[in-house]
């Protein structure tokens, strides 16, 4: 509402930037931020905030705007750039993941629906004044997993990251020998060890639900756990309230014999 309300009353349209281009676009943003940010041109002043609206440098060479929704903004791998320069890894790596995905960002019908990669992010990079701002960008592109399915999963995984912990695998399939048991979010093989992110959307959202009860999901999941115990599993599990205070999240890591690197 506030990026619309600075739209709606500036006198030429701004380009929106970092956590609200993100948000306009559809990459995960951890948090809400205290200010609307936009872009200026090169050349202009920047860094200043005003009446809740930081105005931020452009980088020089960057590509014109995009126009989504009728606002503009800086470009997909742009934003990911702008927020593994700012933001720790705890708000950078879930944009990041997303953007990487393969997943089409909708844009205007001027914008046709386009994938992202490394590479893109990598010539947007090259375009940063200094080395330590590049150095940010390739930190994140580093340890970016397309595999990462939530922001929860993300943030999750820069919380192990940033405390030295050993990075699982993503999404490994498992079976036994009735079949199919599905795909944890987190595998620690060598510990035999599982870790499941629970966002709320599994069990409130039509596209995880499928049709099918809350109880029904809960009653499916704890099958699917008995399954993966019987082939000598832990399963350990984990909710948005573990990753706002991290301690919580490196408390059942710990517990469960996850080794640091």
């Amino acid at each position: 509402m506030r990026i619309q309300a600075v739209h709606e009353s500036a006198q030429n349209a701004p380009v929106f930037a970092r956590e609200s281009a993100a948000q306009i676009m559809g990459l995960p943003v951890i948090g809400v931020p205290s200010e609307v940010q936009t872009v200026v041109s090169p050349g202009r002043s920047g860094g200043q905030s005003n009446r809740g609206v930081r105005r931020v440098n452009a980088v020089a060479g960057d590509p014109p705007p995009w126009e989504m929704f009728g606002v503009f903004l800086t470009t997909p791998p742009q934003t990911a750039r702008d927020l593994a320069v700012r933001l720790p890894l705890t708000g950078s790596l879930p944009a990041m993941d997303k953007l990487l995905q393969r997943i089409p960002l909708s844009g205007s019908p001027g914008n046709p629906q386009q994938f992202f990669s490394e590479d893109d992010v990598r010539a947007a990079t090259a375009l940063l004044p200094n080395a330590t701002q590049r150095g940010r960008v390739e930190r994140v592109l580093t340890v970016a997993d397309p595999l990462s399915e939530s922001a929860g999963e993300s943030l999750s995984r820069a919380i192990m990251i940033e405390h030295g912990y050993k990075l699982p695998a993503l999404q490994t399939l498992i079976s036994d020998n009735r079949g199919f048991i599905g795909r944890p979010d987190f595998d620690w093989e060598e510990q035999k060890t599982f870790g499941e992110f629970d966002g709320y959307e599994k069990y409130s959202s039509q596209k995880y639900l499928r049709g099918r009860t809350p109880a029904q999901v809960v009653v499916a999941e704890k099958l699917r756990e008995d399954r993966l115990r019987a082939k000598g599993y832990n399963v350990i599990r984990w909710i948005w309230e573990d990753l706002r205070d991290p301690r919580r999240l490196i408390q059942l890591l710990h517990e469960a014999g996850i080794p640091l690197r």
